[in-house]
């Protein structure tokens, strides 16, 4: 492959027409047609298929074939590779990160950490969370929000936003970022902070990769615990768990927390509360404060004391299983919502109300408690609500290997969709939506869009990055 020919619109070796050939720059790393595994993502639902794949040994490879797709309009879009080993493929769920017909950036080439200190790390983008968490752990550091699944790619998360259980009190993984190191869509790189080009900064965390590609990231760290002592709660009642839920935010007294509703296969739902509380050395964890904060109803099923590595990856054998069952390779359309605490209950008896055992396979609807106070970075949209309070609603959708009926379920996320946005409820940037219009982008963004429409023509003009997200198309 020598280049690109512009009348054809298709990557060329010579020949004929070798005048419209436009040669594609030195490159330090490599630009390939072999796209296996940059078809489709962890959602399995959508599929995209590349005319090449940049695989970048510097950062400069990556401004180059920005600069040469801008010219000659090709779409371009990072895909994350996330995950362990071998087993790596992107993790949006809805063809957010595939590209059709244009070139998928692998940035796993660039993940190095350049510099690991107290208090924050220097890391390549393409590094996933896994690798810099447990780094950290040797300098007795960690981040201070950590994804249940370890192993998604540092900058694919920021693009979202970068939920986990410490959220309540530290926000996402983009509020806890120092710098970044992107280059635009005119491949111009450029380092940004909150003191420091911050227009584009705050346009890059949680910019669904519409304005900049992230190839470095200035990351914070927090003390790191010795160990965590687990605690799961179950509830019959759903009132009761949500009740527990917020009151275990507002307290303060755990560390780490998520909740979840289960569907039974004879109907109706169960309902799981699990907190971690981080300890060192021989200073036990302060139980009965946890234990007066709930109520009656919450019933102990499980604790645990586990180190801090064993904490960080506790979900390793939940995921195993789901591939050894097969799950893992399935149709999964997610959806996750937030929505104000006041409203939450009547989008609940819509939710919970209609989904069934079958709907969610080996998945559950998480619920948690979240709050304003901790989340800083403007494009993580919140709900209208009376308080500081809401709480995401994700289903965390996982059929079964033989559910064939997709497409009602994506029907039924849509359904959905608009309940929550009926009740002043805004999505996080994962999931399946399926017939998402620029006006329902412009809804979600509200005040802010006319601020990310000017920035999308300043930064990205060809408009050429990550089409598959659909907001200015």
């Amino acid at each position: 492959m020598i280049g690109w020919n512009t009348e054809t619109r298709v990557w060329a070796s010579g020949g004929a027409g070798a005048d419209l050939i436009k040669k594609i720059p030195n490159l330090d790393g490599t630009l390939t047609l072999a796209t296996e595994g940059f078809t489709e993502d962890f959602g399995r639902i959508v599929h995209r298929k590349p005319l090449a794949v940049l695989r970048p040994r510097s950062v400069t490879d990556v401004q180059k074939i920005v600069r040469y797709c801008a010219r000659y309009q090709i779409a371009v879009a990072v895909n994350g590779q996330s995950g362990s080993g071998t087993e790596r493929e992107s993790h949006s769920h809805y063809g957010q990160a595939l590209v059709d017909g244009g070139v998928a950036i692998d940035l796993t080439t660039l993940s190095d950490i350049r510099r690991l200190e107290r208090g924050r790390a220097d890391i390549g983008a393409g590094a996933v969370w896994s690798t810099l968490a447990l780094r950290a752990l040797e300098t007795g550091q960690m981040p201070p929000v950590y994804n249940d699944y370890a192993h998604l790619s540092i900058g694919g998360t920021l693009s979202v936003g970068g939920l986990g259980g410490a959220s309540q009190h530290f926000g996402a993984q983009a509020d806890n970022i120092d710098w970044l190191q992107v280059v635009t869509g005119t491949g111009e790189l450029i380092t940004c902070s909150r003191t420091r080009h911050r227009e584009l900064f705050e346009a890059v965390l949680v910019g669904a990769g519409q304005f900049g590609i992230i190839v470095r990231v200035g990351a914070r760290l927090v003390p790191a615990a010795q160990s965590v002592r687990s605690f799961e709660f179950s509830y019959t009642d759903r009132e009761a768990f949500l009740r527990d839920s917020l009151a275990i935010m507002r307290s303060g007294v755990v560390n780490d927390q998520n909740g979840y509703a289960v569907p039974q296969p004879s109907g109706g739902w169960a309902y799981r509360l699990a907190v971690g509380v981080f300890y060192t050395g021989a200073a036990q964890p302060d139980v009965a404060t946890v234990r007066q904060v709930l109520s009656a109803q919450a019933r102990l099923e499980s604790t645990a004391d586990l180190s801090m590595r064993e904490w960080l990856l506790r979900f390793e054998p939940n995921w195993a299983a789901l591939k050894e069952a097969g799950f893992w390779t399935t149709k999964k359309p997610w959806l996750m919502m937030f929505v104000s605490t006041e409203n939450s209950r009547a989008y609940l008896d819509t939710v919970l109300g209609e989904l069934t055992v079958n709907q969610m396979g080996a998945g559950q609807v998480r619920i948690s408690p979240m709050t304003s106070r901790t989340l800083s970075t403007p494009n993580l949209v919140l709900p209208a609500r009376r308080t500081d309070e809401f709480f995401e609603i994700s289903l965390i959708r996982v059929p079964a290997p033989d559910f064939t009926d997709t497409e009602s379920l994506l029907e039924q996320n849509r359904r959905f969709y608009d309940r929550a946005v009926g009740l002043g409820g805004k999505r996080y940037l994962v999931g399946a939506v399926p017939s998402t219009t620029r006006s329902d982008w412009r809804a979600h963004f509200g005040d802010r869009w006319p601020d990310l429409t000017r920035m999308k023509r300043r930064y990205d003009p060809a408009s050429i990055l990550t089409p598959g997200q659909r907001i200015f198309r």
